[in-house]
Parts: structure tokens; sequence; C-alpha cells
């Protein structure tokens, strides 16, 4: 069941990035649907073990940068980590069957994995169906969430503190390479403005709609 998402893929990520995934995706789990205010088995580990998880990776990481002996404590973090986020991910897929309501797929932080194209025509990249901006966990962090798109691509965020009906009010923010990221570092107390488009080889999607934010 794991080969809906892209569990495949996180281990390409370092170690930072992977341990931002793992936050990321148990901030998602706790308002899912099939892990808020269910009974979890023992065998998933769920948001919480997977917030921990992230944060036996950041400490190995740092660990083993000061003590090469350290390297394996490391791998094991991120492999326990990519374990966590996979056995989640399966008890989604179950939980979405037995409810007949394969749109909790979208909502769980994970990317989804995309099936080989059979079709040789490459098609231009559309705009984002989805796109929201909340407030991150720190001050002056925000949480990105685009709708996933087929084949490889990344994800062009820009902000605006101007008016956003003006192109040059617009600054290049963040590219990134999952539909569900985080921007950390952003000027408190200020209303801004975002939009997303999709960069793939095949060519520059349209810009998504605007939303709007006051940054805390």
């Amino acid at each position: 069941m794991s080969e809906v998402f892209d569990i495949q893929g996180l281990k390409d990520l370092g170690d930072g990035d992977l341990a931002l995934y793992g936050e990321n995706v148990a901030d998602r789990m706790e308002d899912h649907e099939a892990f808020k205010d269910q009974p979890i088995p023992p065998c998933i580990p769920g948001p919480t073990r997977i917030r921990e998880d992230a944060q036996q990776v950041k400490q190995t990481s740092t660990a083993a940068r000061l003590d090469p002996s350290k390297e394996p404590e490391r791998r094991a973090a991120r492999e326990k980590i990519i374990q966590s986020i996979k056995f989640s991910c399966q008890y989604v897929v179950m939980y979405s069957e037995h409810t007949d309501n394969p749109g909790l797929l979208d909502t769980i932080g994970v990317d989804r994995a995309h099936k080989a194209v059979r079709n040789t025509t490459v098609k231009a990249p559309t705009s984002f169906y989805k796109f929201t901006v909340t407030h991150g966990k720190e001050p002056g962090s925000i949480k990105v969430h685009v709708s996933s798109w087929d084949g490889k691509g990344s994800v062009d965020l820009q902000i605006c503190f101007g008016n956003p009906g003006l192109e040059e009010s617009w600054q290049p923010l963040k590219i990134a390479h999952y539909c569900n990221f985080t921007v950390e570092g952003l000027e408190t107390a200020r209303r801004a403005y975002f939009r997303a488009r999709l960069l793939k080889d095949a060519g520059v999607g349209p810009w998504s709609e605007t939303v709007e934010l006051i940054i805390i």
C-alpha cells in the first residue's frame, strides 16, 4: 500500500529537511480524520511518534557531525522516521478504503507516488487547484500546501507586501520540491500575500489564486 505515497523520495532528503518534513506530516496527521479522535492501533506510529523520530534525526545528525562514530545512529534514526511515516501512510490508505473516502489521501501531508506515464506527450503544467498558507509553529513561519502533480516538478512560491495587483510588488520566496513545506524567518506583524506556480521541464504553470495572511 505504500506505493500510494512517495516514501522512497524521502531517502533523498538531507537530515534537516527530513526532520522538518516529518514535523510537517505530524502536524497534518494531528488534524487528519484517520488519527483525530480515533483509537490508533499500537503498531501505527502516528503523529506523536513521528515528531519524536524527527527530534531523534536532528540529535543524531548533530552528534554524527561532531563524532563520526555516531554515524550508525544517524542512519538508524533516518530509517526509523521513514518507516514511521510509511506505516502511518498505510494506515491512512486502509482507513480511506474503509470509509470509502479517497479524498483523505490528499490531506495527510505526504506526496502521492506518481505512476509511470505511458503517453509520451509532455503536458504543460497547470495551476494548483489547491493552495493554502497557514501560520507555522514558530514566530515568522508559515506552512504551505499545494495540490500534488504528476512527474518531476518544483513549487515556485512568491510573496508580496504591497499591492498584489502590481506585478512589480511580488518577490521570490522559495523553490520547494514537495507539496507540503515550511518557510521560516519572515517578518512578523505584517500583512502578506502569497502565490505559487508549478515549474516543470514542460514549462511554467500559471499562478495560483492569491492567499492573504498576517504573519505572526
